[in-house]
C-alpha cells in the first residue's frame, strides 16, 4: 500500500498545483488549453520518437504478450464506448473518448514503478515490450476512431442526404490528418531513425530527452487546471462505469487470455498489472485536442486514480508480489 501511495501522491500533487493555479487565476483558462496542446503537439511526439528509436526487444518473441494485452484493450474500448453511448446518450466523439479512457492505461506513472517495486528490474521486461508499441498503436487507433466519429456525428447533425461523404472521402481526410498529425510524425520519425541503426547521442539526444520529459508533468498540470472548469461532479455515473472497466475488467481479461495463451508467470503478472493501472492522461489530451469529452475524461482519470489505490493492491495480492 505504501508503494502505491508513493506513486499516487506525486501525481495528485501535480494535479492539485494545476487546480490551485487555475482556481486563484494565477494562470488563465487559455493557458491550460495551450499547455495541453503543447503536450500533444510537441512533448509527446518527442517522447514517442525517443522511445521508438531506442526500443529493443532482445531475443524474446513479444507476439503472444501483445495478443493477450491488446485483445483486452479492444474489448475494454468497445465496452466503454457502448456503455457511455447508452448511459449518457453521448455522441460518437464522446463515445470514442470513453473507449480511450477505459483502455488507455497509465503505463509510465503507475504501472512502471509498481512492477519494479513488486518484482524488481526483471518485472519491467513485459512492460517495456508492451510500451514499445503501446503508444503508437493507441495513438493511431484513437486518431482513426475520432476521425470516424467526427464523420458520423456530422452525418447525424446534417442528415445523410446533406453529407453523402464516401468511404474514399473519409480515407482521404483521415490520411491527410494523419500525415499532418504531430503524434504520427513522431512515430514515423522514431521508426525511421531506428531502421538507420544510428545511435541517439549528443545535443540532439539531450534536447529530445528534455522536451519529452515535460510530457507527463505538464499533462498532469493541465489536467488539474481543467478541473476548475469541470470539477469532480460531472458524468460520475459514466466515469464510474469506465473506471470499473479500466481497473477490473481489462486486467481480468488480460489474465484470462494470457493464461490461455501460456504466458510465462512473470510476463503474465506484468501484463495484468500494466492493464490494471488507472486511466492515463492521454485520454484527457485527446479530449482537449479534439474539443470533446474533456469533462468525462478528466473525471475518469481522477476517479480511476483514486480507486486504483485499492484495486492495484488487490491485484498485487491476487498475483503475488515479491
Amino acid at each position: 500500500m505504501q508503494t502505491i501511495l508513493d506513486i499516487i501522491v506525486p501525481v495528485f500533487g501535480l494535479i492539485a498545483i494545476g487546480y490551485i493555479a487555475g482556481r486563484v487565476k494565477l494562470l488563465s483558462e487559455e493557458v491550460g488549453r495551450a499547455l495541453a496542446q503543447f503536450v500533444f503537439v510537441v512533448a509527446v511526439p518527442c517522447l514517442l520518437f525517443r522511445s521508438l528509436s531506442q526500443a529493443s526487444f532482445g531475443d524474446a518473441n513479444p507476439l503472444t504478450l501483445w495478443i493477450a494485452y491488446f485483445s483486452s484493450v479492444a474489448i475494454a474500448w468497445a465496452l466503454g464506448t457502448v456503455i457511455v453511448r447508452w448511459v449518457a446518450k453521448a455522441d460518437h466523439r464522446t463515445g470514442v473518448i470513453a473507449g480511450i479512457s477505459a483502455s488507455f492505461a497509465n503505463t509510465i506513472f503507475v504501472a512502471l514503478p509498481t512492477l519494479q517495486r513488486a518484482y524488481g528490474d526483471a518485472g519491467l521486461e513485459p512492460l517495456l515490450v508492451i510500451v514499445a508499441i503501446h503508444l503508437p498503436v493507441m495513438m493511431i487507433a484513437s486518431t482513426l476512431m475520432v476521425e470516424r466519429a467526427i464523420h458520423l456525428d456530422r452525418r447525424t447533425e446534417t442528415g445523410p442526404e446533406q453529407s453523402p461523404a464516401s468511404l474514399l472521402d473519409i480515407a482521404r481526410r483521415t490520411g491527410r490528418n494523419l500525415a499532418t498529425n504531430s503524434i504520427i510524425i513522431g512515430i514515423v520519425l522514431g521508426l525511421v531513425w531506428r531502421l538507420t541503426g544510428l545511435p541517439l547521442t549528443g545535443h540532439f539526444d539531450e534536447i529530445t530527452r528534455l522536451v519529452g520529459s515535460t510530457a507527463g508533468p505538464l499533462a498532469l498540470f493541465s489536467l488539474g487546471m481543467s478541473l476548475t472548469r469541470y470539477g469532480l461532479k460531472g458524468d460520475l455515473l459514466s466515469a464510474s462505469c469506465i473506471a470499473v472497466i479500466s481497473l477490473i475488467v481489462q486486467p481480468g481479461l488480460v489474465w484470462i487470455i494470457g493464461l490461455e495463451l501460456g504466458l510465462t508467470d512473470l510476463w503474465l503478472k506484468g501484463a495484468v498489472l500494466t492493464a490494471a493501472a488507472p486511466a492515463g492522461v492521454n485520454a484527457y489530451l485527446f479530449a482537449a485536442y479534439f474539443g470533446t469529452g474533456e469533462k468525462l475524461a478528466a473525471t475518469t482519470i481522477l476517479l480511476s486514480t483514486i480507486l486504483s489505490v485499492i484495486t492495484l493492491s488487490g491485484w498485487l495480492i491476487v498475483l503475488g508480489a515479491g
